[in-house]
């Protein structure tokens, strides 16, 4: 009976002793990095909001209300969506301190997110995206995340996955995400059009020392040479945001945003891009719209957006319909070119 006291005495002094520091370091190695693709998003956000804010707290010291305090802290500078991101995360890593006995039981049990969660559903019209695709060229914005946005367009595949995009993926006309690049974790095969590969550009460049050809490696890699990686997915959002402010309806008139009434900028100094604000994901949905109005098969879309099938589907049914979708890819190429070579229309 002593030993077992003495052993909880223990649990107790070290669950007191553990600082939220020591618990986000802990729950990024030994948690997020092994099972999770996002583990990075995890950690940025830790570092952010809620290190700052809590890093030199005790685990055991955190309650509902420091969570509340918390992320009604993020609502207020207006990010809702952000705060119900750190919110999962929050909640992600006090769950994990209870399964290592670092907690007796996570201060998130019994909260709610703070914002609702809203299905985004905008789509650019054929007069924003031909807008789009000649201001891209104009755009305050480096030529690899300019590249990146038209392909997500032209290929309707993840802004995660474009960027991470590798020379080692590509054979000829076809490129294969790797399962574990692909959010499902399923290997995922996309036919590249001309315009596809346009924007990819050359798969060999000049070796530095040697000058011979060899394999470009990461389509949109990382500007840091020491780095052997891509661009960070913030890039693209970011880009877009320098822009096209977030929020921005591209109709001064009618705005809202009292300190951007107050800007004296005309508006296409503001919002170079010239349509109302848009995510990189919303130019997937609207070329898998496109495509879906021109008749094209809702299977055949689930397996160009690599959407994960029911259990019957994914046990009977491996076909990975590559004819139809080379199909599909280039009639929503020969639209988008129809659309983009018409002269957008003057903003308003």
């Amino acid at each position: 009976m002593a030993v077992k006291k003495e052993k909880r005495t223990e649990r107790e002094e070290k669950r007191d002793s553990h600082a939220i520091t020591e618990l986000s370091e802990e729950y990024l190695t030994r948690h997020a990095k092994k099972f999770k693709r996002s583990w990075q998003e995890d950690e940025r956000i830790l570092n952010r909001d809620v290190l700052p804010v809590w890093g030199k707290r005790k685990v055991a010291d955190i309650t509902k209300r420091h969570i509340n305090l918390l992320l009604e802290s993020i609502v207020d500078r207006g990010a809702p969506i952000m705060a119900n991101n750190t919110f999962k995360i929050v909640r992600r890593m006090f769950n994990y301190a209870v399964e290592k006995d670092i907690l007796v039981y996570s201060p998130a049990m019994g909260l709610k997110m703070q914002s609702p969660k809203v299905r985004r559903e905008r789509t650019l019209s054929e007069t924003e995206i031909s807008t789009l695709w000649s201001s891209l060229g104009t755009a305050t914005m480096s030529d690899d995340v300019r590249r990146a946005l038209r392909l997500i367009l032209v290929t309707a595949q993840r802004p995660n996955e474009v960027i991470g995009m590798h020379t080692r993926e590509i054979d000829g006309s076809w490129w294969t995400i790797p399962s574990e690049r692909a959010k499902n974790g399923k290997a995922h095969r996309v036919f590249l059009t001309d315009t596809a590969l346009e924007s990819i550009g050359d798969l060999k460049i000049p070796d530095e020392k040697t000058g011979k050809l060899v394999p470009k490696g990461y389509i949109f890699a990382c500007p840091h040479k020491s780095k052997d990686t891509s661009i960070s997915h913030h890039a693209l959002s970011r880009a877009i945001v320098n822009n096209c402010p977030s929020g921005c309806i591209n109709d001064c008139g009618s705005c809202e945003d009292a300190n951007c009434k107050t800007d004296k900028r005309k508006l296409d100094e503001k919002n170079r891009l010239g349509i109302i604000h848009f995510t990189p994901h919303d130019l997937r949905r609207t070329a898998s719209t496109f495509m879906a109005e021109d008749r094209v098969m809702d299977k055949v879309i689930d397996a160009i957006l690599n959407h994960v099938k029911g259990e019957l589907g994914k046990i009977y049914i491996l076909y990975r319909y590559d004819k139809e979708k080379r199909l599909a890819l280039k009639k929503w190429e020969k639209r988008l070119k129809a659309i983009t070579t018409v002269k957008p229309a003057a903003a308003a």
